[in-house]
């Protein structure tokens, strides 16, 4: 998988009116009926809020996810490593 085209999300009816979302072999998310419409979660459990449509829902799930990806954070490399201690001292009982 590519982290700039990402796998295609394959999405498998769960209940009747929960739907849930895998890119491979991995969890990509959830929509479940809410009372004010569709309710989306991404794979880390984020709201990604209600939405009119079921379509809507996923679409929201599957740009999350788009989003994620594309931006993956690196931690800076350090420029220098320390070394513990200092050179020629001995440490313990003299």
């Amino acid at each position: 998988m590519s982290l700039l085209h990402p796998s295609p999300l394959s999405w498998r009816q769960a209940d009747l009116d929960v739907f849930v979302a895998t890119a491979g072999s991995d969890y990509a998310g959830f929509v479940g009926a809410a009372t004010l419409g569709y309710e989306a979660q991404g794979p880390r459990g984020e709201n990604l809020g209600v939405h009119a449509s079921v379509d809507a829902a996923q679409a929201a799930v599957d740009g999350h996810r788009v989003r994620v990806t594309d931006s993956v954070p690196r931690r800076p490399r350090p420029l220098r490593v320390r070394r513990g201690g200092t050179h020629g001292r001995v440490c313990g009982p003299t």
